[in-house]
């Protein structure tokens, strides 16, 4: 019996791509022969045509042909719940196109004899919905392997787990990068005698790689001129991990240094590098010759470091360094940190001197100096050994003598320590912790409801923010959250809608469609939802500041949105359920504000925004509302009115990537108008308006309200929408036009003062409960009037918060508030007409210190007066 080798099958081609729902894998559809993929045939897909598995089946299945050749076109996985094996035999891709396309987000497996990467174009293996594991071996030499994951979820690998042979390029992209598996998985490169050699990289330092199987190096055409290098890893590329099961094959391993058997090579997984190096006897990564000349003796190894710069022996040898010697260390991006020490605490190199990834208000630079640890927030320089960071000290108070741990610099009963503990602001009343986790910051309730001489403990007892203390029909947490007086009921705010994203401060938004999972924090039931995995934002501690300006919430985190450029259904996004009763609201008149950090310019993005398409024009078309960035980096506010015509208003100035900024949309029966808070403002611009007839269609569709993604074409599948790639934070719908000082970004400079004392209404009634009091009243008869309390933020029903000057190390320091000045008067005899005016100093935030320069002999008499 006579068996048909592939080399003389008959050519089958692909004549039309397969649309959704069909699949010529194992049928006769669009094959140029008209029958199903068998035995003694050899198979082409040839440029831009897709070959799509069976959709949604939960079977392996196994191609029917001698093999099969993807010439720039691609295989597109569309298998069910279940992660099936795709069989192949003498796969040949030549610039190819490999797409886990999987509905139910599920990995899968492709089997089979070899891989063969052909001619020299770019072949790609994109996990975009789910991982795709390479159990085939790669084979060939030429073009380039492209293992690409999806750029904004993580868990979606390319996992390579045969023995491939491949030694073209490998380049590496995505969230969650690629996978080299352990016992089966192998990597190969070839030194040729050209010099030419292959390389792995990656298209950005947070890609991972993680390389837990074998590398072999075939150095037949290698130099033998000590001092030549092959980066066969670029690791200032990709963040390359190395497990223990790691090997170089047949070499000897020396901490993370691999060593030829003859010597005279070495490879390093911190650089990437092989070299040409002197002889190693001991096979430790350290030539003869340098042990000798630091240490005298071999004795030391390369995983030594005798000098505790975090480098290593064998990484002090590559970077020329002295490894006895801790200020001499290897740094090959110039940053003044070790590289040891970078990738001990962070894993690569990508983090700056200046930065301070814990928050504890010490440089990256500073913790290495102090020897401390840069990712641990309980870990800090602390040179006055107080127990708190002398960053955060600095910070908040201008330097470590300025901050006494037992004192109370805000008034919400919790000394600096516990504040810093808390990771709270000591010189800002309304941030402060939440001891009794009612989501009421406690130095609101004692602004609000606390009475003079009481505990923190009794303090917080009187409310727990479910009640309505006003009467208004809003709990005293919504007023909370908008900023409203608890105790007014005329104060009730005008929400319609309020996503804070403060349910979390990291990890992912839950999904996939949980119900509440980012909270309207208005009452009105506009919780929001995330799709899947691949559509949920991340939290995350970065915000504008420590507290809402306008309404004096706390605010500890923002959501962050990844955008997968050409594909609207796997970029991040939030959005209103079908029974949110915002989405089928018409607006007689309506404000929407958000803050917004872009790390990304030069390409439009969505904000926030409402589906649909009023007019009925073709694409593209403006929905019933966006708020977006477009390519010019302009913010741009878009509707349709009543009419419906749509409308737009673009801001004059442009926005930049890394920075806070606050837009805000104001839509009344007959203007559109935008208004925007930069860097640098101080309030917000008006940015333009233009002319309407009608704040809203006059008729919408219950479509919801989307976050992170505007919607201004629906036509095709993925094309139509633009979707964002940053920070976002404090989005809010009012129900009414609102001023500018109401806007989120306002600072409330001050507020209604109905009697003209000088002492607001609000602030008197939260203490006093009326408005009887005067300005040079002493309610609380602490020496301290109630206009100085008022204006130093002191609690004026509280005897032991007032102004106040105490003697520390050589000088004076007293409470005392930005923005203000004071002066420091000096008498040696307390005598009438004996002070004298030695000095106007500026305020600082919670307290100020002063040091006369020029005391005078023996005794002396210093007072503090808080100017106008």
């Amino acid at each position: 019996m006579a068996t048909v080798s592939p080399a003389f099958a008959a050519d089958v081609t692909l004549t039309a791509t397969n649309a959704i729902n069909t699949s010529s894998f194992n049928a006769a559809l669009s094959w140029s022969n008209n029958q199903a993929p068998a035995a003694g045939n050899a198979y082409i897909v040839p440029t831009g045509l897709s070959l799509r598995t069976p959709a949604d089946a939960t079977t392996n299945f196994t191609f029917g042909g001698d093999s099969l050749t993807l010439n720039g076109s691609s295989l597109v996985y569309k298998g069910g719940t279940n992660i099936n094996t795709i069989t192949v035999n003498n796969f040949t891709w030549n610039g190819a196109t490999i797409n886990n396309a999987s509905n139910s987000s599920t990995a899968f497996i492709i089997a089979g004899n070899q891989i063969t990467v052909a001619g020299t174009g770019t072949s790609t293996v994109f996990a975009n919905n789910a991982t795709i594991t390479l159990n085939a071996p790669v084979v060939g030499s030429s073009g380039t392997l492209v293992l690409s994951s999806n750029g904004s979820t993580s868990g979606r690998q390319v996992v390579l787990s045969g023995a491939n042979t491949y030694t073209g390029n490998i380049q590496v992209n995505g969230l969650s990068g690629a996978v080299l598996t352990a016992t089966t998985g192998k990597l190969a490169f070839a030194l040729g005698t050209s010099g030419a050699y292959n390389t792995v990289s990656g298209t950005g330092t947070a890609t991972p790689f993680a390389f837990n199987g074998i590398f072999t190096i075939n150095l037949t055409g290698a130099s033998t001129t000590v001092g030549t290098t092959y980066p066969l890893l670029v690791v200032n590329s990709m963040a390359a991990t190395f497990g223990t099961t790691f090997a170089v094959q047949d070499w000897f391993q020396a901490g993370n240094v691999w060593v030829s058997p003859d010597g005279n090579y070495s490879f390093s997984t911190a650089t990437g590098l092989l070299t040409v190096i002197p002889t190693d006897s001991d096979h430790d990564g350290l030539p003869d010759s340098w042990e000798t000349a630091y240490f005298g003796n071999l004795d030391q190894t390369g995983t030594g470091d005798p000098d505790n710069d975090w480098c290593t022996n064998a990484e002090e040898f590559a970077a020329s360094t002295n490894p006895n010697a801790r200020n001499s260390f290897p740094d090959t991006d110039t940053d003044g940190l070790p590289d040891g020490w970078e990738r001990h605490y962070f894993g690569s190199l990508a983090s700056l001197p200046t930065d301070d990834p814990d928050g504890d208000y010490n440089t990256n630079l500073e913790e290495f100096t102090a020897q401390t640890d840069p990712a641990s927030r309980l870990s800090f320089p602390d040179a006055d050994t107080d127990q708190m960071a002398d960053g955060w000290e600095t910070h908040f108070f201008g330097s470590p003598a300025s901050c006494e741990p037992g004192v109370d610099a805000d008034g919400d009963l919790y000394s600096n320590l516990a504040e810093f503990t808390a990771n709270t602001n000591p010189t800002n009343l309304y941030s402060s912790p939440d001891q009794d986790g009612d989501g009421l910051p406690d130095g609101w309730e004692i602004h609000y409801f606390g009475l003079a001489n009481e505990s923190l403990a009794q303090a917080i007892a009187h409310v727990d923010g479910t009640a309505d203390s006003d009467g208004d029909g809003r709990s005293d947490l919504i007023e909370y959250h908008a900023g409203t007086n608890p105790k007014a009921a005329d104060t009730a705010p005008p929400t319609l809608a309020y996503w804070r994203f403060e349910e979390l401060t990291a990890g992912l938004v839950p999904y996939p469609q949980v119900a509440g999972a980012v909270k309207d924090v208005s009452g009105s039931g506009n919780d929001m939802i995330t799709y899947a995995d691949y559509t949920a934002p991340t939290y995350t501690t970065r915000a504008a500041d420590w507290t809402v300006p306008n309404t004096r919430a706390m605010n500890r985190a923002s959501l962050n949105f990844t955008a997968v450029a050409g594909n609207r259904y796997t970029c991040d996004n939030i959005y209103t359920p079908g029974t949110a009763p915002i989405n089928t609201m018409v607006f007689s008149a309506y404000t929407v504000e958000a803050s917004f950090r872009t790390t990304l310019t030069g390409t439009a993005q969505g904000i926030i925004g409402k589906g649909g398409n009023p007019t009925g024009a073709t694409a593209p078309y403006q929905a019933p509302f966006t708020l977006k960035l477009n390519a010019a980096n302009k913010v741009v506010a878009g509707m349709v009115d009543a009419a419906p015509a749509a409308h737009e208003v673009v801001s004059t100035r442009t926005i930049s990537a890394g920075s806070w900024y606050s837009a805000a949309v104001t839509i009344s029966a007959d203007t559109l108008s935008l208004w925007l808070k930069a860097p640098g403002d101080n309030a917000y611009v008006l940015e333009g308006s233009t002319t309407i007839s009608g704040a809203f269609p006059t008729t919408v569709a219950n479509a919801s309200w989307v976050i992170g993604q505007t919607e201004y074409n629906a036509a095709g599948n993925f094309t139509g929408f633009d979707s964002f790639t940053g920070d976002l934070d404090e989005i809010r719908i009012s129900s009414r036009v609102l001023d500018a000082s109401e806007f989120i970004a306002t600072t409330r400079f001050t507020e209604g003062d109905s009697d003209g004392d000088g002492l607001p209404d609000a602030w008197e009634t939260a203490y006093f409960g009326n408005l009887d009091q005067i300005p040079g009243g002493d309610y609380d008869r602490d020496g301290t009037d109630n206009l100085t309390e008022y204006r130093l933020g002191m609690i004026p029903n509280d005897g032991t918060s007032r102004f106040m000057a105490l003697l520390s190390g050589g000088g004076i320091y007293w409470t005392s508030a930005a923005g203000f000045t004071f002066t420091v008067q000096r008498s040696t005899t307390l005598a009438a007409g004996s002070w004298q005016t030695i000095a106007v100093v500026a305020g600082e935030a919670g307290a100020t210190f002063y040091m006369d320069p020029e005391p005078p002999a023996g005794k002396a008499f210093y007072r503090v007066i808080l100017n106008p």
